[in-house]
């Protein structure tokens, strides 16, 4: 009996030894996917040739209706060829500059949503005045009791826009969101 019991532990003990845990090994790929069609250097997209002046397809004289359109607010990234700019949306964006905000103790989502027009604001002056590339904003709430009370904003923008007018363009920001902040709290209450 003890023989048996033995002879039937050594076998169980080999069975567990030669079998593996990993099921990775035996799971088939069922995709039919080939990556060696993607490789990691390859452009994927490619512009060939510039956006056409005038309609081929009615071959009408629309002379009078070509002048300079007028870009709207949410039109951050235009530019007259748009193979010229490829090159620019690679470019590492930076932070340059930060600023905390101190909307008050008692800072509620009124006092919020006033902060939040007022980013919007600043950010669409300084976008006006400057050009900057790349050019966006973080804003994270850093309050210690209550966290709407001081509010940080990073001003960031690509490398080579930092370089050029990265102090002037977040300087022009940060003025703007404060100035605008008051004039709005002071609207506000009235």
């Amino acid at each position: 009996m003890k023989i048996r019991f033995a002879i039937t532990l050594l076998l169980a003990v080999l069975a567990c030894a030669c079998s593996t845990t990993d099921y990775r090994s035996h799971k088939k790929v069922t995709q039919g996917i080939d990556y060696s069609r993607y490789p990691g250097n390859e452009v994927y997209y490619e512009f060939t040739s510039d956006i056409p002046t005038d309609p081929s397809v009615l071959g009408e004289d629309v002379s009078a209706s070509a002048s300079e359109e007028v870009l709207g607010e949410d039109e951050d990234f235009t530019s007259e060829n748009i193979a010229s700019t490829y090159g620019n949306y690679g470019d590492v964006v930076v932070n340059v500059a930060a600023h905390k905000f101190k909307l008050g103790p008692s800072a509620s989502r009124k006092e919020m949503t006033v902060f939040q027009k007022s980013l919007d604001k600043a950010y669409t002056v300084a976008l006006k005045k400057y050009r900057p590339v790349g050019f966006t904003y973080a804003m994270s709430s850093v309050g210690a009791v209550n966290p709407l009370s001081d509010v940080e904003v990073r001003c960031m923008l690509s490398e080579r826009s930092a370089n050029d007018v990265g102090q002037s363009t977040c300087t022009l920001f940060f003025k703007t969101i404060a100035s605008t902040y008051i004039e709005l709290m002071k609207e506000a209450k009235q």
